[in-house]
């Protein structure tokens, strides 16, 4: 599999979905140019490994002249110095968005020539293409062409930051974590993430337990949105595609790359192009409300099993992700 192929298309796919929701509902999200950050991380993790520089290059199909000048841009990006307070660990993405926002807090706009003078020293057409990336998702307002160029910050349409759901999720497919965990994954001052898991508390959700050197963990040991709840439509996003991509590492680290009838873990994908008349169209596109009542109904009767089963029983987590989407074809 042509790993450095398949980050390259998936990774700007998954950057874009979470920088679309942060301008409809700012939480705090880093939504910047992850597919670098990511080659970045991977390749820290495969140097400490032990591989060399050449062998790091050939896996991602790169010379080593090739390898070693991406490498130097990206850490440019992503370690770049922010002055004398230290390194400023945030991407170039979101420094490009904070200058712009910050820039027309009161309404103005913000010429193309002060962001290139404040970023000189960024390649133009990288410049280039993270201001079309944030006009493009939404965070950032555009006018004007050429030299006449100007940018303002977007106002999101929704109000808030995360809440006890966003808290909730990440407990529960992360935890158990400490406050301070917690509250930097979902970076929000301690005092507020101490809020979100009283929230939490009253909703029956948290579990307390404590570590070795005493302190408190918690964890979620149940986390549900039913249907046609309007609250936490991010956190349940953030649930699905982490389900997803979960459940392809584990069949990727499996070694088991074909599909048979007899596996626990994988995925399927079909399209079906048919006439939108068609009774065969009803039962397709039914598929979606079928199975929510399916597993809404399984789920159900899973929780009462869990409730009757003795303590220490082993027991399996059992992960299903069902989606759809319809659209029109070219004819």
């Amino acid at each position: 599999m042509n790993f450095a192929g398949l980050q390259a298309r998936i990774v700007p796919l998954i950057a874009e979905l979470f920088a679309t929701l942060a301008s409809r509902n700012p939480l705090r999200m880093y939504f910047a140019d992850i597919a670098g950050k990511t080659l970045l991380d991977i390749v820290e993790v495969l140097r400490q490994d032990g591989l060399s520089q050449e062998a790091i290059a050939a896996a991602f199909g790169l010379t080593i002249n090739g390898y070693k000048a991406k490498m130097t841009r990206l850490q440019a990006l992503h370690r770049a110095e922010s002055g004398p307070g230290g390194a400023d660990q945030r991407t170039l993405l979101e420094r490009v968005h904070t200058f712009v926002y910050e820039g027309s807090a009161g309404g103005e706009w913000v010429k193309a020539d002060w962001v290139a003078e404040h970023f000189r020293g960024t390649k133009v057409d990288t410049l280039q293409g993270v201001l079309h990336f944030l006009v493009r998702s939404g965070l950032v307002e555009v006018k004007g062409r050429g030299r006449s160029r100007a940018y303002r910050g977007a106002e999101p349409n929704s109000p808030g930051g995360p809440n006890e759901h966003d808290a909730a999720v990440l407990l529960y497919r992360e935890g158990p974590m400490s406050l301070e965990v917690l509250s930097t994954r979902l970076d929000v001052p301690a005092a507020e993430a101490t809020a979100l898991l009283e929230h939490v508390r009253a909703h029956g959700w948290l579990v307390e337990t404590q570590s070795e050197d005493d302190t408190t963990l918690y964890r979620v040991e149940r986390f549900h949105i039913p249907m046609d709840t309007v609250a936490g439509y991010e956190a349940a996003i953030y649930d699905h595609l982490s389900a997803v991509v979960r459940a392809l590492c584990k069949k990727l680290r499996l070694g088991r790359h074909n599909a048979t009838l007899h596996e626990f873990t994988g995925g399927s994908t079909f399209t079906f192009i048919l006439p939108e008349g068609d009774p065969l169209h009803a039962e397709i596109t039914a598929y979606l409300k079928t199975n929510r009542l399916l597993l809404e109904a399984w789920l159900a009767r899973a929780d009462a099993l869990r409730a009757a089963t003795p303590p220490g029983t082993p027991m399996k987590r059992v992960t299903i992700y069902a989606g759809q989407m319809v659209e029109d074809d070219a004819p």
